[in-house]
Parts: C-alpha cells; structure tokens; sequence
C-alpha cells in the first residue's frame, strides 16, 4: 500500500493491494545433514492501481483505475545458504475505468471510455544469490483473454529484472525491471527504477524510494500513451 508523487507530471499514483498465501507446505525440510528445502505454496491476489491529479490545496483528483485480482502458486527451493531457486504461476484478470477526476465542469469525460478487460497468465522464475542478497528473474504474461480494443496489442509479454537488499546503517533496496509491450505495430521496452530504504526490519515496515518509468502506461485507459517520470514514493509494507 504506497504512494508515488510525479512532480514533473503533476500527478499522484496510489497502489493499494495484497498477495497472501493460504495454504504453503513443505516439501523438503533443513537437517543437520543437509540445509536443503522447498516449500510449495497457492496463494490469492487484490490490486488496485490508481491515477490521481495534483490540484492545490491537497487535492487529488482520480483520473482512473485499474483493477486486478486472482490466484497464484509459487515453488521455492533453497540449496544451502548461499542458493535458491524460485518459481510463480498467476492467473488474474484485471480492468481499467475513467474516473469523475477525469472530466472537465461540465461533468463530461476529457477521453471517450471503452471496456478494458483481460485475463492473463504469467509466469516468472527466479535465482537468488542469498548472501549479497541478489535475486535475478525473467518470465513473461500470455493474455489469453483480451476485449476488442482501440488498437491491437501483443498477446506476450517478455519479462525480465533484478533486485538488490542490503542492511547498511538502514535497509537499503534497489530493483530493475524491463517488459516488452507491443501496441498496434510498435514494440516499446518499459523500464522500472526503483531505489530506497526501509524504516523498521518487521513487517509492517515503511518503505521511501525514488521511481522511475519509461513506457506505455499502467493503466488500461491510457494503454497506447507512453510515460515517463521521476516519483518519490512511500510505501506501508505487510
């Protein structure tokens, strides 16, 4: 649950959401002869992603919505104390609204509205170098279910990235992540920069970091408009 403020865009994103697990096994456990073990778990999904509009006096307008919610199934294996190997299955759907932030005085939409709706898959495996606390992952989103919209959009979306955790005098994260999205005959990489701290080692912890993005939007009203901005974010972290 967080906030990111776009000062060069004059505008707010505000991401409110869960992933919980609700049923975790394992299937392999540490002995005193091995460190190994592996653990499957299934898992259910909630998110909203939301665009507000800085206006004065603390105001902020919601211009639109993307909603999403599913299921997931995840393995990790971790080799010993340096190794481990993980992998995600997730199967959502998601649409996308305008909202009244999105009108002009008379009360009329700025942008005619269509359905956005997709059902989608994705899947994602990891590395993770457990000492210097490096994970490297890649992956990719089939949508296998997509309404009929403006223009045409790849049904893949290749997937890659890598985040970084380190205990300095504070907690300190970075993360990088690279899609591949194709909008009517063009292809544009979306980059994903992130960069911060973390107050407090238990959860809930408060998490401050800079952002940065480059590439079609997020949201699904906006899916052919490209971004790009520098954030400043704080996020509550369950």
């Amino acid at each position: 649950m967080g906030f990111q403020f776009q000062p060069t865009t004059e505008r707010l994103r505000l991401d409110i959401g869960y992933s919980a697990d609700v049923w975790r096994s394992a299937l392999e456990r540490s002995t005193g002869e091995s460190s190994s073990e592996a653990v499957i778990a299934a898992g259910v999904d909630g998110f909203t992603y939301t665009r507000l509009r800085s206006e004065a006096n603390l105001k902020f307008p919601v211009e639109t919505v993307d909603y999403m919610f599913g299921v997931n199934a995840s393995y990790r294996k971790q080799y010993d104390s340096e190794r481990a190997v993980a992998v995600r299955v997730r199967l959502s759907h998601i649409s996308a609204h305008l909202a009244d932030g999105y009108a002009d005085s008379s009360g009329m939409l700025l942008a005619r509205p269509f359905v956005y709706s997709r059902e989608f898959c994705d899947i994602i495996a990891a590395y993770e170098w457990l000492a210097p606390n490096v994970r490297v992952y890649g992956g990719g989103t089939f949508l296998f279910t997509v309404k009929e919209l403006p223009k045409p959009v790849g049904r893949l979306i290749p997937q890659a990235g890598i985040e970084w955790y380190h205990a300095i005098v504070l907690p300190v994260f970075a993360a990088y992540d690279i899609r591949l999205v194709r909008v009517g005959d063009a292809t544009v990489p979306s980059h994903a920069v992130q960069l911060g701290i973390l107050l407090g080692s238990r959860t809930p912890s408060l998490a401050l970091s800079g952002y940065y993005y480059s590439g079609y939007s997020i949201h699904g009203m906006f899916f052919d408009r490209r971004d790009r901005y520098w954030a400043l974010g704080v996020q509550v972290l369950f």
